[in-house]
C-alpha cells in the first residue's frame, strides 16, 4: 500500500469517527479539517500517526484543531537563484496548470531540486521555504480574502481529468488561484499517460495509482495567490553539501 493510500484510510477514519463522536454531519467534519488543514498535516506525521492506535490518531487530530492554526508552511525545489516569484517563468503542462510549485514535504522539495540539477547539470540547487496563510477554508472549493482554492483529498478520477485538461492542452485550464492535492510525480505519470492515451479508463488508472507512491503539491497560480505566500528562507545545496 501506498503512502498516499494509507492517508487516505486514515484520513477518512478520522472524519468519521469525529463526526460520529460530535454529532455532525460529514461534510461538516470534512469543512472543520479542510479548516484547520488536517489532512496535510496527518501526511506529515504518517510515520507516526500509522504506528499507533486510532485513539491516539484522534487526539492529534483534536489538538490540531484546538491549536487553530491556518497557516501551511510549504517548500519549493529549484535550481534557480530568486528574490520574487514570476509566474510568467513557470513551465507549460504541469498538473495542475501553469503556476508555482510548492510542496508540504520538504523531503520532496529537496528530491525535486536534486533531480533538477542532475537534469540541468547544476552544481547548485536550492530549496525555499514558505508560509501560505489563508484565513478560511471551508470545502473541496473555497474562498479566502477573494481567492478561489480547489483541493483534492485523494485519487479521484476528478483528480485525474482535471491532470489530464491541463498537461494536454496545457497553459491553465481552471480559474483557481491555488489548486491543493496529490503530485503525478515520475512514479505514477505512466499510469496518468495511459490514462491521457486513452489506454487506461479512469476508474483503471485510479486503481493502479494507490499503489504508487504518490506525494503532495501546492500550487499557486495568480498574483494574487502569490500574496498570501511570505518568504521564510532559502537553503542552497553545492553536491551533497548545504550552505545557508
Amino acid at each position: 500500500m501506498s503512502i498516499q493510500s494509507d492517508v487516505e484510510m486514515l484520513s477518512i477514519q478520522a472524519v468519521e469517527i469525529y463526526a460520529k463522536k460530535n454529532n455532525i454531519s460529514t461534510s461538516e467534519t470534512y469543512a472543520l479539517f479542510h479548516n484547520h488543514q488536517v489532512f496535510e498535516k496527518i501526511m506529515l506525521q504518517h510515520e507516526y500517526l500509522h504506528q499507533v492506535g486510532i485513539d491516539e490518531v484522534m487526539e492529534y487530530v483534536s489538538k490540531v484543531i484546538e491549536e487553530d492554526s491556518h497557516q501551511l508552511i510549504v517548500f519549493h525545489g529549484t535550481t534557480k537563484l530568486f528574490d520574487k516569484i514570476d509566474l510568467t517563468k513557470s513551465h507549460n503542462r504541469r498538473d495542475f496548470g501553469k503556476g508555482f510549485y510548492t510542496t508540504i514535504l520538504e523531503r520532496q522539495a529537496k528530491e525535486w531540486e536534486y533531480r533538477l540539477s542532475l537534469r540541468e547539470e547544476s552544481e547548485l540547487h536550492y530549496v525555499y521555504q514558505f508560509i501560505f496563510t489563508d484565513n478560511l477554508f471551508t470545502s473541496d472549493v473555497y474562498e479566502v480574502d477573494c481567492l478561489r482554492i480547489k483541493r483534492f483529498d485523494s485519487l479521484s478520477e476528478e483528480w485525474l481529468e482535471f491532470i489530464k485538461e491541463n498537461r494536454a492542452k496545457g497553459g491553465l485550464q481552471h480559474n483557481y488561484d491555488v489548486v491543493i492535492g496529490p503530485v503525478a510525480d515520475d512514479n505514477t505519470m505512466e499510469t496518468v499517460q495511459l490514462y491521457i492515451a486513452g489506454v487506461l479508463k479512469a476508474n483503471e488508472a485510479v486503481e493502479r495509482l494507490r499503489y504508487s507512491q504518490v506525494n503532495n503539491q501546492v500550487s499557486f497560480h495568480t498574483e494574487k495567490a502569490l500574496k498570501h505566500l511570505k518568504f521564510v528562507r532559502r537553503e542552497k545545496y553545492d553536491g551533497n553539501n548545504l550552505y545557508f
